[in-house]
């Protein structure tokens, strides 16, 4: 939920995006406008190449919108970028709601996909009003966060698969590699869970990577430290990252130069 030319966007980190979003509801008023956006994701293919999206203003504050797409894709880190296109077709661009009311946005695309899935986002942004009142002394901060819906265009034959390319356990850092082989996204709404046991079967290190999307053709690394102690009465790690489609998982023996 991101001034863009046709090269690629900045996409904030985990990190900087959660504190953003603390930002801005601390700077919000009470008063602040509210509004849903549904549904929060789209599928378009060859018999189905347009759909609608419901904006509705739930607060009590008139509310004015800007809408703009992007074709999204993952670079060979896996990191988003974005970058401008006109395969997505939608309108109105801009609009205005009163509280309670609810307008539709009409989304289509001009073509289908003949092999592998394109994605997009559409972003909703709420455009900032004047604030009447005198803002307090010292510094303020103001954060606009805007929605981006995802948009998938498949094609006329559907491919789903992924793998588990690498995982191990070294200097005491577990590194997995996941890589999407198939010809569409997978969505991953538990992420990706990390359970290290000991030899008696206990619990001992749980780690969850909190990531959704891979898309067609690209590839993500993981990475996290474990911690000696806990490294050091590992015999195994389990991995398991669950999609709509299928389950990724491996079960790996751990020795201790592993940990060293």
């Amino acid at each position: 939920m991101t001034t863009t030319t046709s090269t690629h966007v900045p996409v904030l980190t985990p990190l900087v995006a959660i504190l953003a979003a603390l930002c801005a509801f601390a700077a919000l008023p009470s008063h602040a406008s509210e509004y849903t956006v549904s549904p929060m994701r789209m599928e378009l293919d060859r018999d189905a190449r347009s759909t609608a999206v419901t904006l509705t203003n739930t607060g009590s504050d008139r509310i004015e919108f800007q809408l703009r797409s992007m074709e999204w894709t993952q670079d060979a880190e896996g990191k988003d970028r974005y970058d401008e296109t006109a395969e997505i077709v939608f309108f109105p661009k801009i609009l205005s709601l009163a509280p309670s009311e609810s307008r539709v946005v009409r989304v289509g695309v001009r073509a289908i996909p003949a092999t592998t899935e394109r994605t997009f986002r559409l972003f909703v942004e709420k455009i900032p009003s004047p604030n009447p009142e005198p803002l307090p002394a010292g510094a303020n901060v103001a954060v606009n966060i805007r929605f981006a819906l995802p948009i998938f265009v498949k094609p006329p034959v559907h491919r789903p698969q992924g793998e588990i390319a690498a995982a191990a356990l070294a200097g005491g850092e577990f590194a997995l590699v996941l890589k999407n082989v198939g010809n569409e996204h997978f969505r991953m709404d538990d992420g990706i869970t990390l359970t290290g046991r000991n030899a008696q079967g206990a619990e001992v290190f749980a780690q969850k990577f909190d990531d959704r999307y891979l898309l067609a053709g690209a590839t993500k690394r993981y990475t996290v430290a474990i911690p000696k102690s806990a490294c050091a009465q590992l015999a195994t790690l389990e991995i398991a990252a669950k999609s709509e489609q299928f389950t990724l998982s491996r079960r790996l023996d751990v020795s201790r130069t592993g940990c060293e």
